[in-house]
């Protein structure tokens, strides 16, 4: 099975029709012309389908970053990498 960190990036491509290769933990909705209010829904239910999960309001203001979005999948998988 893919890691969180190649799943998480396959499903942020995906959304914002970009090459996984351009995006990494340091990757911002200011660095993705797409990744506005309406990107950051499809994003959200996006991770949702993927992973399998629910997140609260609260995580989803915090999904600023790749990596915070990262960390967020780590604490409710106890999964790394």
């Amino acid at each position: 099975m893919s890691s969180v960190t190649e799943r998480l990036r396959a499903v942020v491509a995906r959304t914002f029709s970009l090459r996984i290769e351009e995006i990494d933990d340091a990757t911002t909705p200011a660095a993705v012309a797409a990744w506005d209010s309406l990107g950051q829904i499809d994003l959200v239910t996006a991770l949702e389908q993927e992973f399998s999960v629910e997140f609260g309001l609260d995580e989803i203001m915090l999904m600023n970053s790749v990596g915070e979005i990262r960390s967020i999948l780590e604490r409710r998988n106890g999964a790394h990498g």
